[in-house]
C-alpha cells in the first residue's frame, strides 16, 4: 500500500517536473539566462590574467548571475509586472555580496544592478525610461565583467573601461523596447543602434564589427515583426552573437 502510494506520488512529481521543463517561458528563461552569463564570461575572459579564482567565487558568481539574468527576463518579459523577478534579483545581491566577503567594491558592483531593478517597480522614480534603460545598460554590461577583473587584478584599467563600452552599447540598442514602451516615431527607434554602431565601429573598424552592427541592424528589423513573447529569447541570442563578434 505505501509502496503504490510512493510510486504514484514518484509519477506525479515527475509529471510536474516534465511539464515545468516543457514550459516555454521556463525554456527561454534559461536559453536567455545562458546567453547573459556567457557574454558577461566571455567579457570577464579578455583580462584573464592576474590572481586565479577559486572555485567557491566562480560558484557564487555563476549563482549571483543565473539569478540576476533571469530576474530581469521576467520583470522585462512581463512589463514589470512579475513578483518573481524581484525575488530572484535580491537572491542574487546576497549570493554578489558573498562573492567577495571582504571586497566593498566589489560588492558595490554586485548590487547596484540588483538594487536597481528593483527600484524600477516604483513609478514614482520614472525608471522605466530613456533614463532607466542608459542606467540599466551601464550596470549590465559591468555587472559580473567588472567584479571578475577586479577579483584577479585588485585593480580597474582605463582599456578594460573601454572594453565594456560597446558592451553597454548593445544593451542600449537590444533592450530599447523594453524599457520604452509606448509607440514612437520609428526614426527615433534609429538611434540607439546608431550609438551602437558609432561606438563599436570607432574603436575596432574590422570585419567581424560590421557584421556586429548588421546583426544589431537585423534585430531592429525582427523585434518589429515578431511576436512579443518570442522577442527577450531573440535579444539573448543576437547579444551573445554580437559580444562575441566585437571581441574576436
Amino acid at each position: 500500500m505505501i509502496d503504490n502510494f510512493n510510486f504514484v506520488e514518484w509519477s506525479d512529481s515527475m509529471a510536474y517536473l516534465t511539464a515545468f521543463l516543457k514550459n516555454r517561458t521556463v525554456q527561454q528563461l534559461v536559453l536567455f539566462t545562458a546567453c547573459q552569463n556567457l557574454i558577461w564570461w566571455l567579457v570577464g575572459s579578455t583580462a584573464s590574467t592576474g590572481t586565479p579564482l577559486a572555485w567557491t567565487v566562480k560558484l557564487a558568481l555563476v549563482g549571483y548571475g543565473g539569478l540576476v539574468a533571469a530576474g530581469y527576463f521576467l520583470i522585462l518579459r512581463h512589463h514589470f509586472q512579475s513578483t518573481i523577478g524581484p525575488i530572484l534579483v535580491v537572491a542574487a545581491a546576497t549570493l554578489g555580496l558573498l562573492a567577495a566577503p571582504s571586497e566593498h567594491l566589489i560588492q558595490l558592483f554586485a548590487i547596484l544592478l540588483c538594487v536597481f531593478l528593483v527600484l524600477t517597480y516604483v513609478p514614482q522614480l520614472g525608471l522605466q525610461s530613456v533614463y532607466g534603460l542608459i542606467v540599466f545598460s551601464c550596470l549590465a554590461a559591468c555587472g559580473v565583467p567588472v567584479i571578475l577583473f577586479l577579483l584577479r587584478n585588485h585593480y580597474l584599467s582605463g582599456q578594460f573601461l573601454v572594453t565594456l563600452l560597446p558592451i553597454a552599447a548593445s544593451y542600449l540598442a537590444l533592450f530599447e523596447n523594453y524599457y520604452l514602451l509606448t509607440d514612437r516615431d520609428w526614426r527615433l527607434t534609429l538611434i540607439t543602434p546608431a550609438i551602437f554602431a558609432v561606438v563599436t565601429l570607432s574603436l575596432r573598424f574590422s570585419g567581424a564589427s560590421v557584421v556586429a552592427v548588421l546583426l544589431v541592424a537585423g534585430h531592429w528589423w525582427l523585434q518589429r515583426h515578431l511576436k512579443w513573447h518570442y522577442q527577450l529569447v531573440l535579444t539573448g541570442i543576437v547579444q551573445l552573437l554580437v559580444v562575441y563578434l566585437i571581441l574576436k
